[in-house]
């Protein structure tokens, strides 16, 4: 049988929930018993069940679904910047190490990516050196914005450019977004929300000349590309209007958009399918998302619409990411 590589799947070290108990205003945490409880809303409260920070309990899960190794990291509350940038920075470090302690202790099973401090050029680049160099990680977790700023913002070019240096891969993931003050209602933050924000994230890395310029930066957009596949018919027929970029260039930005990868990561075979013809196979890998949405096993469609596809369900990630196929 071919290997199984999830490549989305989430552990949050309790260092990481220990940090946030410092936090004296929105978003906090608090502990509750052995877990925590995490601040979603202005005092809505998340309880963080022991799947979040146990990894051994993580493991056992996949064993049962039949995943033989996962790409992991701390996504949606495991940002550091919203933290001050030294306090962010050794949080990160610590992060870091606890995930390569890890994939020492899982060697072939786990693999994590790091956590940066994301608003500042000079931490951010020495996270990235660390967790490269010393520690080894296999790629980085980038949040759809850094503290409300958009992944565009001049101090984190240089960033993205040691990464395409290194060949780290920047995974990115919603978190809250920039709008969550007026998306409370309904959920209107996770259910719609998170996914416009990735959008926007990768859209503007596109429009922004990012991708362009970093030809070897290796970006996921996950989520099978959130909205961006189907809206990218009408953002090639405006893009070089002059109420938006306003130049026309060689090739439209879908094009550039579909060179980036994408996860499995859906609940419709239908979602999935486009996703695939958009992207290609080759930029597809196999996500589940856990322990958001769980058990993986759960997504038995995506196990049988790929089954014909080694690549999907672990090729492209072990390429990805220089990992064991």
């Amino acid at each position: 049988m071919s290997r199984v590589v999830d490549s989305q799947t989430h552990w949050y070290p309790r260092v990481l929930w220990e940090a946030y108990t410092e936090r004296t205003e929105y978003p906090r945490c608090r502990r509750e018993g052995d877990g925590y409880l995490f601040e979603l809303a202005p005092d809505s409260w998340f309880p963080i069940r022991p799947h979040f920070y146990e990894l051994e309990l993580q493991l056992e899960v996949y064993d049962a679904a039949g995943i033989d190794a996962v790409i992991s990291s701390s996504a949606s509350f495991g940002d550091v910047d919203a933290l001050p940038v030294e306090r962010a920075k050794e949080v990160a470090l610590a992060l870091n190490e606890a995930r390569a302690e890890a994939e020492a202790a899982h060697r072939g099973r786990f693999y994590g990516l790091a956590t940066v401090p994301w608003q500042d050029t000079d931490a951010a680049l020495e996270v990235v050196d660390d967790a490269a160099g010393r520690l080894g990680l296999r790629g980085v977790l980038i949040h759809s914005n850094v503290a409300g700023a958009p992944l565009d913002s001049e101090h984190l070019r240089p960033v993205y450019a040691r990464l395409a240096e290194l060949g780290l891969p920047l995974c990115l993931h919603p978190t809250r977004t920039v709008m969550e003050d007026r998306l409370r209602d309904y959920g209107l933050e996770y259910l719609l929300g998170y996914m416009f924000d990735t959008s926007i994230a990768a859209l503007r890395l596109v429009l922004s000349g990012i991708v362009e310029q970093l030809p070897e930066l290796k970006i996921v957009h996950p989520h099978c590309g959130a909205t961006l596949p189907y809206l990218a018919a009408r953002i090639d027929s405006s893009y070089s209007k002059p109420y938006s970029l306003g130049v026309e260039w060689l090739e439209p930005p879908s094009a550039r958009l579909a060179r980036m990868y994408t996860d499995t990561m859906s609940q419709s075979e239908e979602t999935l399918a486009f996703a695939r013809r958009f992207y290609g196979d080759g930029n597809v890998i196999f996500g589940s998302d856990f322990p958001y949405f769980e058990p993986p096993s759960e997504l038995v469609f995506v196990r049988q619409a790929t089954a014909d596809d080694p690549a999907i369900l672990g090729g492209n990630a072990a390429a990805l990411f220089g990992i064991a196929g």
